[in-house]
């Protein structure tokens, strides 16, 4: 989407508008920790909401789920946590699966 334009109908012209309905109430965010999947790069890294994190060469390749809760990045992996870094971004996470690359 390039942009964003207002809506050009009045609020009479809305109403008269057959099968609408209102908007219902906004999204709450979870209260929980959020979980995301990422593949490793080949040097060992992942990046989450814009922020590099450093898993380890030996999981190069791999996918990997990211707890995001409490300010960090938790990376478990065959029962024992890899990583742990604080978050220092305060951009919010797009991604929450990931893709395996085309061949």
């Amino acid at each position: 989407m390039l942009r964003s334009l207002p809506n050009p109908l009045t609020e009479e012209e809305t109403a008269r508008l057959r099968d609408a309905r209102p908007a219902g109430p906004t999204p709450r965010p979870t209260a929980g920790p959020v979980w995301v999947q990422r593949r490793v790069s080949s040097r060992g890294w992942i990046a989450v909401a814009v922020q590099r994190v450093g898993v380890g060469i030996g999981h190069a390749r791999a996918t990997v789920t990211v707890e995001e809760a409490d300010g960090t990045f938790r990376i478990p992996r065959a029962g024992q946590v890899v990583a742990e870094v604080a978050r220092t971004t305060t951009k919010p996470i797009a991604r929450f699966k990931v893709r395996k690359p085309q061949r």
